[in-house]
């Protein structure tokens, strides 16, 4: 059967089935989000105290990129697919992350808005803080990140063995991963409840919210036929592997369930690679191509670890668009995959 675990760096992975892990991890990150963001309502008139928020953020993003780069190196499943699938499964991230982002765009110019997830003419004044504009904050972040990834590879893959068994690794850093990543939601969360724009940026969202999400999936999809017209596979594996976004351990389990062992195979890297360039590259496609664009990279991640980087390299606006399109990515994953693949 498959294995229905959270879609975030093996996060839960092999835990339960059906989707109450999911459900029940998200509602814990979300819990504590919102319980940071009323008490730092409480705390806004002393926002000038808590410069310290955008470093912390900042390390456990960095802290847990290094511990799934150790997670990806010290699982035989993913080392041991790079060379044969690799790429295939790179070429297939490729496609979809670029229908993604044609996909929002699209949707973005329909409900007219600019680079930075604002209504047209709108300025943004953080765009240079926050990585865009002339500077090169979100190529330098991409490297930093790209850095953390392949050095947690080479330790899990060459080092981490020779330490600890394997099994008992996935064990301690899983909980890592879900302490860090509460740590790290929590403080996007204090940091919302400081800036106090939130309740404003989802009640101006508008229709935005709905077809940047839809379109992005329908980009991806489209990227999925694409895919299967010029590669071995056929369209209904193509259509399968592409309705993945980023969730590795639903869609490769479901397609080989299936009796299509290669496309399974070359689902799994592919959902891994989606999360992990997703990740890289946010905060370069949000500086260079826009905000709108960047959250849809990581797929399904854009509802949980993926937000403190939005928070971080875009804006207050973005988070909504985030958070929906993951969504509807982890929704159609879990319904389309199946009926797809014909399980």
């Amino acid at each position: 059967g498959a294995d229905h675990a959270p879609p975030f760096f093996y996060l839960c992975r092999h835990a339960a089935k059906g989707w109450s892990p999911l459900m029940a991890m998200l509602a814990l990150y979300w819990s504590i989000m919102i319980a940071c963001y009323l008490i730092a309502g409480k705390l806004r008139r002393h926002k000038d105290r808590f410069h310290f928020l955008d470093k912390l953020t900042s390390f456990f993003i960095y802290l847990l990129i290094f511990l799934m780069g150790l997670r990806m190196g010290a699982d035989e499943e993913v080392t041991s697919s790079l060379g044969s699938i690799g790429v295939q499964a790179l070429f297939v991230t490729l496609l979809t992350a670029v229908g993604s982002m044609l996909g929002a765009t699209a949707a973005r110019k329909i409900v007219h808005l600019n680079r930075r997830a604002l209504p047209v003419g709108t300025e943004d004044n953080t765009a240079g803080e926050r990585g865009g504009g002339v500077n090169t904050s979100g190529i330098k972040s991409s490297i930093i990140i790209c850095l953390m990834v392949v050095c947690g590879m080479l330790l899990g893959y060459f080092v981490l063995p020779q330490l600890m068994v394997p099994e008992r690794f996935e064990e301690v850093s899983s909980t890592l991963l879900v302490i860090g990543l509460c740590i790290m939601l929590g403080s996007v969360g204090f940091s919302m409840g400081l800036d106090g724009s939130i309740v404003r940026v989802m009640r101006g969202a508008g229709l935005g919210v709905v077809l940047v999400p839809i379109f992005s999936v329908i980009g991806s999809l489209l990227a999925g036929v694409v895919y299967a017209l010029l590669s071995p596979v056929t369209l209904r594996e193509g259509l399968a592997i592409s309705a993945g976004f980023g969730w590795y351990t639903m869609a490769p389990s479901v397609i080989s369930g299936a009796g299509h062992a290669v496309a399974g195979a070359i689902s799994f890297l592919h959902n891994v690679l989606r999360e992990t360039m997703g990740l890289i590259f946010l905060p370069l496609i949000a500086s260079k191509i826009g905000y709108i664009e960047a959250i849809t990279l990581p797929g399904t991640a854009s509802t949980d670890l993926c937000l403190p980087l939005v928070e971080k390299y875009c804006n207050p606006e973005t988070m909504a668009y985030s958070f929906c399109t993951g969504m509807l990515m982890c929704i159609t994953c879990a319904a389309f995959v199946p009926i797809i693949i014909g399980a």
